[in-house]
């Protein structure tokens, strides 16, 4: 089987995926991608230090560029993110099995279809494009919801995500006062002002911890002052941007990870991450990984919702407990393990795309990748 993945940037993110598919088909695979990692996410530690031979850099030349479209065309089967539109519309109309992975659409609301940029978007992206070879990878459950009530890709949708590299040692290391930890890029939808009252709400309860907040962003200013409005400075500290390794090793070290976005997080990678390195993580519902990755109360907690005191709550009860935030951290990384792991995804991924050429179901219907979504 000949393999393509087509993505934007070389990130993190994709390449260990890249890895697992590698090791299996060796030649036979490729990540192309279009853009070099910008400006934004260079400030918060991105790079493209990979030197793996099968990652393509579209945008290096002309030479590079038609490479990438050759390989679109030929491979037998090709999973998309990011594409030229009209390459990817001939090869469905060749009647070749083409997947589309993506968040949700609608990450801002249904509504945004009224919007003409929106509905043509749509309609050249995937109504054009609604045939039976061309299926969803689904990134969290709202994806495919969102279709689904756009009726596209009946039947043809299937559970997917973001798959990191699981590290075979961590070093876990619980402080003696709980630290409960934040990282991403300072935005209003991430909410990190919920967490912040949260953390007030529960610090009024006589609860011990200190709240880390590492990255940076537009909110950086009004968050900080928010601190200091509701007298948490002494809870609170802000850390500057890190490379993804070194937020790892801060994963390690904390006892609590939250993810408290909205439902623009498409899916929240983060959370991956933390679940990995043994982290106890309270997700917010609304977005997309919480819901496939977190059970809750077994290897996680789940919060619904913009009140304050319900992410209060789960903290002050998770800061008091610290057995149930062992017990839950190894949970979290044993689901990680055994389900959402890049070597599990690229198993499944293989034996779907077999299962489809020979025209029987998916061999797998327990929740994890490849799944029905």
């Amino acid at each position: 089987m000949r393999l393509a993945f087509f993505t934007n940037i070389p990130s993190i993110h994709q390449v260990g995926l890249g890895r697992a598919f590698a090791k299996r088909l060796r030649r036979n695979y490729a990540l192309v991608c279009w853009e070099p990692v910008d400006r934004e996410r260079s400030t918060l530690g991105w790079n493209d230090s990979f030197s793996e031979d099968w990652i393509i850099r579209a945008w290096l030349s002309k030479q590079e560029r038609n490479r990438a479209i050759d390989i679109l065309h030929s491979a037998q089967i090709v999973v998309w993110g990011y594409a030229p539109e009209n390459e990817i519309s001939s090869r469905i109309s060749e009647n070749k099995i083409t997947f589309c992975y993506t968040e949700r659409i609608f990450k801002r609301g249904r509504w945004r279809i009224l919007d003409p940029r929106i509905l043509v978007s749509i309609y050249k992206k995937f109504i054009i494009n609604n045939k039976p070879n061309h299926h969803l990878l689904s990134v969290g459950p709202y994806c495919a919801q969102d279709f689904k009530w756009l009726h596209l890709f009946r039947n043809r949708m299937w559970r997917w995500g973001y798959f990191l590299e699981v590290p075979e040692i961590i070093s876990r290391r619980f402080q003696l006062v709980p630290v409960v930890l934040w990282a991403g890029r300072m935005l209003d939808w991430k909410r990190v002002d919920l967490l912040i009252y949260a953390a007030a709400w529960a610090k009024k309860k006589n609860c011990k911890f200190m709240l880390r907040l590492i990255g940076d962003g537009p909110e950086k200013n009004k968050l900080q002052a928010l601190v200091k409005k509701i007298k948490m400075e002494d809870n609170c500290e802000f850390v500057a941007p890190m490379p993804p390794q070194q937020v790892w090793h801060e994963m390690e070290q904390a006892d609590i990870f939250v993810l408290s976005s909205d439902q623009q997080e498409g899916w929240g990678a983060v959370v991956n991450e933390a679940m990995c390195r043994g982290c106890c993580v309270i997700g917010s519902k609304a977005a997309g990984s919480v819901p496939w990755l977190i059970k809750d109360g077994e290897n996680g907690f789940v919060f619904e919702g913009s009140r304050p005191e319900d992410l209060g709550r789960i903290l002050l009860f998770c800061i008091q407990n610290s057995e149930q935030i062992r017990r839950s951290g190894e949970a979290a990384r044993a689901t990680i393990q055994s389900l959402w792991s890049p070597d599990i995804a690229a198993e499944r991924f293989l034996s779907l795309c077999d299962a489809i050429e020979k025209g029987r179901p998916s061999p797998f219907n327990d929740g994890g990748p490849c799944s029905p979504a």
